[in-house]
């Protein structure tokens, strides 16, 4: 009965290890398709015809308005409208053209700011620094009253 109960042990063991090599194995081949941090084909694009309007008074342009945040997000997030320490409006694609994370606006630094790999843009959408190839989008701001029209 000893030796019925060292196979079993032993057997347990071997299917263990098997296990654990598969998993490992499927984690490394699965790492071979992940991004490699150059910029990829599945950000994505800017959005091309862009005509949509923001109403400064609505609840959700609060924080456009507090000089804390400065910035939301429209189109379905697909558009970021900051408002500088100046009082102007400006709108970008709001994906990082890196790898497609969504930038954030930094009023007290004047940037936008990719918190995936730190990639940093200036006010007028260029690249200051990070591993990214390309600029923000910017689109047209124009406001009458308290609507704030965006178009490209």
């Amino acid at each position: 009965m000893a030796t019925i109960s060292e196979m079993n042990r032993k057997d347990f063991l071997q299917l263990f290890g098997l296990g654990a090599a598969s998993l490992l194995a499927s984690a490394c081949l699965g790492g071979c398709n992940a991004a490699t941090g150059s910029d990829s084909a599945a950000v994505p694009a800017a959005p091309a015809n862009v005509n949509l309007t923001v109403d400064l008074t609505a609840t959700t342009s609060t924080p456009l308005n507090d000089a804390a945040v400065g910035y939301i997000y429209a189109d379905s997030r697909a558009i970021i409208v900051a408002k500088t320490t100046a009082g102007t409006y400006l709108a970008f694609q709001a994906p990082c053209p890196h790898q497609g994370t969504s930038v954030y606006f930094s009023p007290s630094q004047s940037r936008f700011i990719c918190p995936n790999h730190n990639a940093i843009f200036n006010l007028s959408g260029a690249v200051v620094s990070g591993p990214v190839s390309s600029g923000l989008r910017q689109y047209t701001v124009a406001q009458s009253g308290n609507i704030l029209t965006i178009s490209s």
